[in-house]
């Protein structure tokens, strides 16, 4: 009986702990579930500014308007959450030209297919936490109202509800009642009959366009039937060519690098190597070829030394996004070029985790950095814009800053994007490599040495294969190339070309040591 007595007890000290602990979870479940499935978030994606849902139905949904078909993909993801993204206004000058700029970004889309998992991600994450920040707050005033009754109160009003049991049920009854006709009221008979509007009909792909053949990502996709898919046909098929272009041309040259792997050196386990990369301009399509460089290898770190988009927009932060994703188990250091000014590429690149050089000098993977963006402005197609300052004056500027840098933190790197920003640091030799973009050709390596201390520049020709400021598309405009840079102790040994051609080859430089 002792023992039993006990037990109660306990149970009663325990039973309000457990009904506070069940109304947290589940308060906080409904809280962010409901946060959730109504949430949404403007982003940017691809060429396009889009509001951004998530849903349940497993899928990831593109609505593209009126004129073209909705599409989608399996989602693939946890828990059947699914993703909808309703497309909306661009600063494409005409249709073509936004079709065909999709189409390019659509052919290489994990950066943006990681992007939307991260934003719905996040979603998932403030609903959790606002959920559980409510659940808190319920917990905390119900638990303020029990303490504040006391026992006695709570046994009388116990007692009471028990001698009006059988009113408290009529009064529940008719307060249920008054809950649903307020419901109904706020949402009309009309949105609480079916839909007149039939359920979408879906079609893969393939059958809309069997003649041609298709991935296995194309082949997942499905159509909306009607106006838009039916009429749009040959639109559709012009689209689906040009992403199989784009996929074919960068798919084989990222193949081809494993045929090349035995000519790229392999570093000693004391030596860290670099991936260089410039001037992509937009084209994200070679990415996954770098990517494989980088790999073969063995690199640790990414350089990225500017120009990344063709004119600073916010909606080439794809650009970036794929970056991201292709180099994710590295880490980058990043300058902006010209074509990058207006902030929002540097921005971008801050979010995505790069290291901004910024005029200070900085240590990753143990190499000493010092670099700072390009200070002009030059927009798609049209002439320089005078930033805060000029190139010349950045070149002394930081050349001051390097040179002010005692022996034993001598800058081993400068990183900027036009090669006369690193002109004063070369000639007064206070840093042991200075690189660049900004030519689209490669220049060097030169060797020097300034009072006994030995200098190299280097100009990393175009990795984007671009021509002019743009460079997304499905062929190469000229090679596009990236540089392994070999590192030991923190200091440059050699660098080494990789080229991927307007073939579809692969060309590997001779490895060439640097003096040290």
């Amino acid at each position: 009986m002792a023992t039993r007595l006990v037990t109660r007890a306990r149970l009663r000290a325990i039973a309000p702990w457990a009904g506070l602990s069940v109304l947290f979870v589940l308060t906080s479940v409904v809280v962010g579930l409901f946060g959730f499935v109504s949430d949404s978030e403007r982003v940017t994606i691809g060429a396009h500014a889009a509001t951004v849902s998530p849903t349940f139905d497993g899928y990831a949904t593109l609505d593209l308007g009126a004129v073209l078909p909705r599409l989608r993909i399996p989602a693939n993801t946890p828990g059947g959450i699914g993703i909808n993204i309703d497309v909306q206004e661009t600063d494409a000058d005409n249709l073509t030209e936004l079709l065909t700029r999709d189409t390019l970004i659509a052919s290489q889309p994990d950066g943006e297919i990681a992007r939307m998992k991260q934003v719905i991600q996040q979603m998932a994450v403030d609903n959790a936490v606002a959920g559980a920040g409510s659940g808190l707050l319920v917990v905390v005033v119900v638990a303020t109202l029990w303490t504040a009754l006391g026992a006695r109160r709570r046994r009388e009003l116990w007692h009471l509800v028990h001698r009006h049991e059988r009113r408290f049920e009529h009064r529940a009854i008719v307060v249920l009642v008054a809950m649903l006709i307020t419901i109904a009221s706020i949402y009309g008979p009309g949105r609480m009959r079916p839909a007149d509007v039939p359920p979408t009909q879906w079609q893969p792909l393939v059958k809309l366009l069997p003649d041609l053949s298709f991935d296995d990502r194309l082949k997942s996709v499905e159509v909306a039937s009607g106006f838009s898919t039916t009429g749009g046909v040959g639109v559709i098929r012009t689209l689906v060519e040009t992403y199989r272009k784009s996929t074919e041309l960068y798919g084989e040259l990222k193949d081809r690098v494993s045929d090349v792997t035995t000519q790229i050196h392999q570093p000693n386990k004391d030596e860290t190597v670099a991936l260089l990369v410039s001037d992509r301009h937009d084209n994200i399509g070679i990415d996954g070829f770098a990517s494989a460089v980088g790999k073969a290898a063995g690199a640790k770190l990414l350089i990225d030394a500017g120009d990344d988009t063709s004119s600073g927009q916010s909606w080439e932060a794809f650009s970036i996004n794929s970056l991201k994703q292709h180099f994710k188990d590295l880490k980058v250091v990043a300058v902006a070029g010209n074509h990058d000014a207006g902030g929002h590429v540097e921005d971008f690149m801050r979010k995505a985790g790069f290291t901004v050089l910024d005029s200070k000098p900085v240590e990753v993977e143990g190499i000493r950095f010092l670099g700072d963006s390009d200070p002009t402005k030059t927009g798609l197609g049209s002439a320089d814009t005078p930033g805060d300052e000029t190139i010349d004056h950045q070149s002394k500027r930081l050349a001051d800053v390097a040179c002010d840098q005692p022996d034993d933190k001598r800058i081993s790197t400068m990183v900027v994007h036009d090669p006369s920003s690193f002109a004063d640091t070369a000639t007064r030799g206070c840093a042991t490599l200075l690189l660049s973009g900004h030519l689209h050709r490669q220049v060097g390596p030169e060797h020097t040495v300034v009072d006994q201390r030995e200098v190299t520049t280097y100009t990393n020709g175009t990795t984007g294969g671009a021509a002019y400021a743009f460079a997304l598309g499905y062929t190469l405009r000229k090679p596009g190339e990236v540089t392994l840079i070999t590192y030991l102790k923190g200091l440059p040994v050699g660098l080494q070309t990789v080229t991927a051609q307007p073939s579809g080859d692969v060309t590997v430089g001779a490895y060439t040591p640097l003096s040290s």
